[in-house]
């Protein structure tokens, strides 16, 4: 049940985005509330994190790990970011160009 709702919201996401994305107070609004969105869920993870009685007491040998493994994630995205940046750029800038025109 859970998924469906999940893919729900996913789908109604994408029918709003296409149906105003010509409207650029639509699109600012919406990448202000992903981010308040993505701020809010990383509070929460941490208040989850310091309420798990059994993380906090391991802290001490997961951090080194937990610290690497976010070390490894974010240098394989900024990566990958750099790569498709790289490889789809300048096509998707000439694609803007020309439906602004």
């Amino acid at each position: 049940m859970d998924i469906l709702f999940v893919i729900g919201f996913f789908l109604v996401g994408i029918f709003l985005g296409r149906l105003f994305h010509t409207r650029h107070r639509v699109k600012l609004a919406s990448e202000k509330g992903m981010m308040w969105a993505v701020y809010l869920l990383l509070f929460l993870l941490g208040v989850s994190v310091g309420n798990n009685p059994q993380i906090v007491e391991n802290f001490h040998t997961l951090g080194w790990q937990a610290f690497l493994l976010s070390l490894g994630s974010l240098g394989g995205s900024l990566v990958l970011g750099k790569l498709l940046m790289v490889l789809y750029g300048t096509r998707m800038d000439l694609k803007k160009r020309t439906h602004e025109k």
